[in-house]
């Protein structure tokens, strides 16, 4: 946690340096620059606001923009004569109640495009119901077509979805893209619904697989550069809340179609995640586009305009304009706008963008090797094969998603409180535990305890995951990466989310077989210990610092951090004990 700010000189301005405690949970003896320089003298912020205005035509915009620049210069002026009571309220209010501080635009813009992650949540859900109804319908006795069958969308969200986002993104803008996503879903929902062959339902679910690659890679760029600093760990929970709400939903119409006859029980079940991706399809069409992607191409009254829709005031939005007109003025100076394979490559062999996707990566591995994702798909298989009734099972796997729902809202206010790396290292433990002791749970000889203590462990289980590694790795690959790099680093690392799903879901049948419900689930709880050793050497603090105050984070270098850890381990285990 942030204990002093220090003020270096350099220059003609200032750049303040944050330095942390030194505890087992915060980053020891870093310091973080800002890109943006403060405390700059008057005239000179002067004189970049008339730049501004002459070269895109803001006239009309003069007296806000002056007064925003010289605000995100010194902040301290919002005392002064030149701002309102309302304004100074207002801005004060951003940072005491980040959330209710929001405006009806941002809220809009974050719901909006985060409903495109009930479509994935709904039919991750469904098929684990609808799975014992088709496989009958088909006559799949192969497990490994029954994997293949549950697997096959995060295949093709991987290979098609994820790296198709980075050449739209480029040229389509973000929401756009969300929109071309829906289409996705929409088509391959209503197709899987009326399938009457194994191969139609396996294209269906391949075409499902492309829409989901592509809002997962985008959605979280968006929301993360349409956020304000300060509540954007909180509105990037959103997508795993409603990831969350997706797979509650999912259950509750499994049971309410599971006493319907023959084939049209499970057709209702993977048919009704069609609706979040018609719901959002038709709504994307409101919000504005990213103001960071406006002003990357070259439409500054667009990113103007686009930012005091957003902001809770004119004044905060002409001030959140300002800053980043210059960072990305200072950047391009830098020339640091590449192509789309430059990016790709630079994610590997730059040292910031290589720190920033070890980091991801750590994330991504550990939601999917988690174990969430067999509870999800398999909790109903798994209860019934351990001799709980089908109704009991489905209805049972209800509470999965309603308390990954419940805890990632307690996350949402949390995140940007005590961080994101406190929290990984309080919640992986724990996770662990509940998965040795739901393994312990499936051996229980008697029905009904076997049912209630499986269902307590499951439950703890989605409670510290929804708290933990579930939305907070999403928030690690939006937030993360360079400016420079952010599409080709989101679209990698959804990529290898999606191919990590498929081997999953896809190994999972045969898991179960060779090695049981019990050793499958142990090998996951070790596997959530040894995502706290890497989150402990390898994962750095980055709540409530700008994206631009990121590039100094991971300037680092994951080797030097790693160092700096092992450094100062016994330090850190010292004073924690005190």
């Amino acid at each position: 946690m942030v204990s002093e700010e220090k003020v270096q000189k350099k220059g003609t301005g200032e750049i303040k340096v944050l330095e942390s405690n030194s505890s087992i949970f915060s980053d020891s003896s870093e310091q973080v620059q800002e890109v943006f320089k403060t405390d700059v003298p008057e005239d000179q912020v002067l004189a970049e606001v008339e730049e501004i205005i002459v070269e895109n035509g803001l006239e009309e915009y003069e007296e806000l923009l002056t007064r925003g620049a010289l605000l995100a210069n010194k902040p301290g002026l919002l005392q002064n004569e030149g701002y309102t009571d309302a304004e100074r309220r207002a801005i004060s209010r951003e940072t005491t109640h980040p959330i209710l501080s929001l405006s009806r635009v941002m809220i809009m813009a974050a719901i909006c495009t985060s409903c495109a992650a009930l479509n994935f949540g709904m039919d991750e859900s469904a098929i684990g119901g609808a799975v014992m109804g088709f496989t009958q319908q088909f006559k799949i006795t192969n497990i490994n077509i029954q994997g293949l069958t549950v697997a096959s969308p995060y295949l093709t969200a991987a290979i098609f979805g994820s790296p198709l986002a980075v050449l739209f993104n480029k040229y389509f803008g973000r929401k756009w893209v969300v929109f071309v996503s829906c289409l996705f879903g929409v088509a391959g929902s209503l197709i899987q619904a009326f399938a009457n062959h194994l191969g139609v339902l396996l294209f269906a679910r391949l075409l499902l697989g492309v829409g989901m690659g592509l809002n997962s890679a985008v959605v979280p760029i968006y929301t993360a550069e349409c956020s304000p600093a300060v509540s954007r760990g909180a509105i990037l929970m959103l997508w795993q809340m409603f990831i969350a709400l997706g797979v509650c939903l999912g259950s509750v119409f499994n049971r309410a179609f599971i006493k319907i006859p023959g084939s049209a029980s499970w057709r209702l079940m993977i048919g009704s995640s069609v609706v979040p991706p018609l719901v959002t399809g038709i709504l994307i069409y409101f919000p504005p586009e990213s103001p960071r992607w406006l002003l990357i191409h070259d439409k500054p009254r667009e990113s103007l305009l686009a930012l005091l829709k957003l902001r809770s005031t004119p004044v905060s939005g002409a001030k959140d304009f300002y800053v980043l007109y210059e960072s990305l003025k200072y950047e391009r100076k830098l020339d640091t706008r590449l192509s789309a394979w430059q990016q790709f490559l630079s994610i590997f062999t730059d040292k910031r963008n290589r720190f920033a996707l070890i980091v991801s990566f750590i994330g991504v591995l550990g939601q999917q090797y988690g174990g969430v994702n067999i509870l999800v798909s398999y909790t109903a298989t798994i209860l019934t094969k351990s001799g709980v009734n089908p109704l009991d099972s489905i209805a049972g796997s209800i509470g999965i998603g309603g308390g990954c729902f419940l805890s990632t809202f307690l996350s949402a206010q949390l995140i940007d409180r005590f961080g994101r790396r406190t929290m990984l290292l309080v919640t992986l433990p724990v996770e662990g535990a509940c998965l040795f002791w739901l393994g312990g749970a499936l051996n229980i000889s008697e029905n009904n305890a076997r049912l209630a203590v499986a269902l307590t462990a499951m439950y703890v289980y989605v409670l510290f995951y929804g708290t933990g590694i579930g939305p907070i790795s999403f928030t690690l690959v939006a937030e993360t990466p360079s400016i420079s790099v952010r599409e080709a680093h989101s679209a990698f690392c959804m990529a290898l989310n999606w191919i990590l799903d498929f081997v999953v879901s896809m190994s999972w049948p045969k898991m179960d077989s060779t090695m049981s419900d019990s050793g499958g689930f142990y090998f996951y709880a070790a596997f959530n210990l040894l995502l706290w050793v890497a989150t402990f050497f390898c994962i750095p603090e980055t709540k409530r610092y700008t994206l631009e105050q990121l590039d100094e984070v991971f300037k680092l270098g994951v080797g030097q951090f790693f160092r700096k850890k092992i450094t100062c381990l016994p330090r850190s285990l010292k004073h924690w004990r005190e």
